[in-house]
């Protein structure tokens, strides 16, 4: 399943066509990608027929209209990541014969939202829960008459632009408990007993207001991965913005394909037992250098990416990397697997990719209306994939969360 706020709704791709000649929605729907599927019959709570998987949002299901069967999943409006992610792992192999797909949440919405109690989150709102239980109840009965059996097996979550103003710690507990409440939904629905990993996406934040929002939900996302052994897709702040909307925000549309594929990836990678989580260990200071080890893979090394936002603002001091305590930094750079920092003075902690700049990037963007977020790093490691859909190549990078971590 693929949870979130409208950075898991996706962008709306319109009638654009790819290099191959395709309609960008159709490269990602069930026509092109045999075994990506939805359920047919659906209507929303107002009567209108359900004819794509980004639907229906805050409207809800009418339960007096229960699903006809199953087809080929169709995209028509956004292109959620539940589709990208549903068209990636049938391409590689980490499904069986088909899987099945619809958009249960909507833009704008806190963790509290997606749970099942009404006095949590925005009063009286349940609609992302009741719409992945009646979705999940029909699934489980159409696939049922089908001879299938539903299952789940990863859970994804790209939720927390609509929390960036929560304390440290708030973000966590209210994940720990919704997510737990999901799973419980999915084993009571569909009987399963296998387990159900958890994959998230690290939130990015906006071009502007970050000296006012912390962004500790990106802090509290890192410490819900290490305790419930999930999976760190990786984070959003390296993907570039179109400001269209003005809101700072939502993704190029090419963006969002290649942090979509990352969440393949990651998948891929666990299902075949590799490590994928990307995290800073302890951090340790020998006179003016600070050493911070990076949980890498033996085929990969860490390398900084000069220049990503040049023409949008400039790019971050010391690759994105700001000292806490009240000291400085004069050098910073990375080696192999490890950030080293030469700095002056106390020092109590370091940051990356999380600062509290004032400036309004909304006013930094291209010709296009496009840029980057406030949170800006410039480390990734070497390794990197390139897929292709539509006639069009797809550079996929793996790139260091934001962080912040005290000296030993």
């Amino acid at each position: 399943m693929s949870r979130g706020q409208s950075l898991a709704l996706g962008a709306n791709f319109g009638g654009e066509t790819a290099p191959n000649g395709q309609k960008w929605r159709d490269v990602f729907g069930g026509g092109t990608n045999p075994g990506a599927l939805m359920l047919t019959g659906l209507r929303r709570a107002d009567g209108v027929a359900i004819g794509n998987v980004a639907n229906p949002l805050l409207n809800g299901y009418d339960t007096a209209a229960p699903a006809a069967g199953s087809g080929p999943m169709v995209v028509q409006t956004s292109i959620p990541e539940g589709a990208v992610l549903a068209c990636g792992m049938l391409r590689d192999g980490l499904v069986g014969q088909a899987v099945a797909f619809q958009f249960h949440d909507a833009g704008g919405q806190t963790i509290e939202n997606f749970d099942d109690d009404p006095a949590t989150g925005s009063a009286d709102l349940l609609a992302p829960w009741q719409n992945a239980e009646w979705w999940l109840s029909e699934a489980a009965r159409v696939f049922a008459a089908q001879g299938c059996a539903v299952r789940v097996p990863r859970l994804f979550l790209n939720q927390g632009e609509a929390d960036v103003a929560r304390p440290r710690g708030w973000w966590q507990a209210a994940a720990e408990a919704t997510v737990e409440k999901m799973i419980a939904q999915i084993r009571r629905l569909t009987g399963q007993v296998t387990p159900i990993r958890p994959f998230l996406q690290q939130t990015g934040g906006y071009m502007q207001g970050a000296a006012a929002n912390l962004h500790q939900c990106k802090l509290d996302q890192l410490d819900f991965v290490r305790a419930r052994n999930g999976v760190l897709i990786g984070p959003l702040y390296p993907y570039k913005i179109d400001n269209g909307d003005g809101k700072g925000v939502h993704k190029l549309w090419s963006e969002y394909v290649r942090a979509y594929e990352v969440g393949v990836w990651a998948a891929a990678e666990d299902a075949a037992g590799r490590p994928w989580n990307l995290l800073p260990g302890t951090a340790t200071r020998t006179g003016d250098r600070i050493a911070i080890p990076i949980s890498l893979r033996e085929d990969e090394a860490l390398t900084s990416a000069a220049g990503l936002y040049a023409d949008y603002g400039g790019d971050p001091a010391h690759l994105g990397l700001e000292v806490v305590g009240g000291g400085a930094i004069t050098a910073a750079g990375v080696s192999g697997g490890d950030i080293l920092i030469e700095v002056a003075g106390p020092v109590t902690a370091i940051r990356y990719a999380m600062q509290r700049d004032p400036t309004d990037y909304r006013a930094l963007t291209d010709a296009a209306g496009c840029g980057y977020g406030a949170h800006r790093g410039l480390i990734r490691t070497t390794l990197t994939r390139t897929v292709r859909w539509g006639g069009m190549d797809f550079v996929i990078e793996r790139w260091l969360p934001s962080f912040e971590v005290e000296l030993a």
